[in-house]
This record gives C-alpha cells, structure tokens and sequence, in this order.
C-alpha cells in the first residue's frame, strides 16, 4: 500500500516511471570528497581544479548541480534523473514543467521542479496567494494536506516553506520561490525516515539562484 501512494506521489512531481526503476540513482552516503565535481543538467561533469573547462559549465557554487536552463543550483547527494517535462494546462493556461528527480527506493527521494507562468499573471500583490495555492493543490493531490508553513525570502524574492504526511508514514518536506514568474519547488518526500530530517534541510536550504 505505501509504495502505491509513494508511486502516487512521484507521478505529481512529473517523474517518468522509468526513474523509479533506475537503480544507478541511488545515492552514496559516502560521496562527498576533497574535490567538488559540479554536474549540469546535460550531464557532463566539470572538476573544480581543471583548467580547460569550459567558461559557460564552471560551477560559481558550492553545489553538486547546477540546471543552466533552470538558472538553479542545489546539492542533491548524487546526479539527479531529468530534465523530464510535460504540459500542465490550469487556470493560468498552459506551461511546461521540469523536474528533476534522484530516486533512493519505493520510499524516498529528492525533488526539483520549476515552470513559468504567463506574462501579468504573477504580481507582487498575489505571489503570497498563489504560492499558498501551489501548496495546498500540491499536497491535495498527494491525498495530504499543508500541516506546517512559514514565509521565506531568497534573494528578495517571496517563497514558503511547507510540510505534511501522508497516510501518517510518509513525510513531504517542500519550500517554493517565485522568481517574476517562474515558480521554484523542491524538496524531499520518504517514508520511515529513509532520508534524515538534517539531509532534507541540507538539501532543501542548498537551493541558489543563478545568473
């Protein structure tokens, strides 16, 4: 039954169901080294003490994974899967979405996912509402709802920070940001305390905005 709802759950993130099976994305407790290896997300790898790469792929942070179309940095804890995208059509119309996923079993992962919403539609007087609104229609769709949430800031810009369980076994741990009108979430989703809630907050408070 859990790994049903967990399935259930990964799908609302736009996960291609071929990620679940890959077992190539479990993670490395062990992976941290003395030297940082920035991946892009057109997987290639570029080390911090070679010289010849290229100016466009240089890590400018200390994360292990930079999304050059996202215009984001996070340190997922091994390569993530993606991007995978598909269209969401609601009130606003029609986007695309990305998500970029690391799989660690039937019950735990981390998460990034991102979408732009149409010019006008994001306006400083409504992005408190509508990132309430994300949360909850997101959590709603898990079959949960928003238990805990609080106001965030990042680099200015407005975000919220949100949680809750599903079926009392499975822990979301979610933070969002709108920068104009692209709309940022991430976080992690695991049953049974598959991931550490000291590596959710990890990964979650490693997100970065990048130019």
């Amino acid at each position: 039954m859990k790994t049903r709802l967990f399935t259930a759950v990964l799908c609302l993130m736009f996960i291609a169901s071929g990620c679940l099976e890959n077992a190539s994305q479990k993670s490395d407790a062990k992976s941290n080294t003395t030297t940082t290896t920035t991946t892009t997300d057109d997987n290639k790898t570029s080390d911090n003490q070679d010289k010849k790469t290229d100016d466009k792929k240089k890590s400018t942070t200390k994360n292990s994974f930079q999304s050059q179309g996202g215009k984001f940095s996070i340190n997922f804890p091994a390569p993530p899967a993606g991007p995978e995208s598909r269209i969401e059509q609601n009130k606003a119309g029609l986007m695309q979405l990305y998500t970029y996923s690391l799989i660690l079993s039937d019950n735990a992962g981390y998460f990034v996912y991102y979408k732009d919403y149409h010019s006008g539609v994001i306006t400083d007087s409504n992005t408190d509402e509508m990132l309430k609104k994300e949360a909850d229609n997101f959590m709603k769709n898990c079959g949960s709802k928003v238990a805990k949430s609080s106001s965030e800031r990042l680099e200015g810009n407005k975000g919220l920070s949100f949680s809750g369980t599903l079926n009392d076994t499975i822990a979301i741990n979610m933070r969002a940001f709108f920068v104009g009108r692209r709309y940022y979430q991430f976080g992690t989703i695991a049953a049974n305390s598959e991931i550490a809630d000291k590596d959710s907050k990890q990964f979650i408070n490693s997100f970065e905005i990048i130019k």
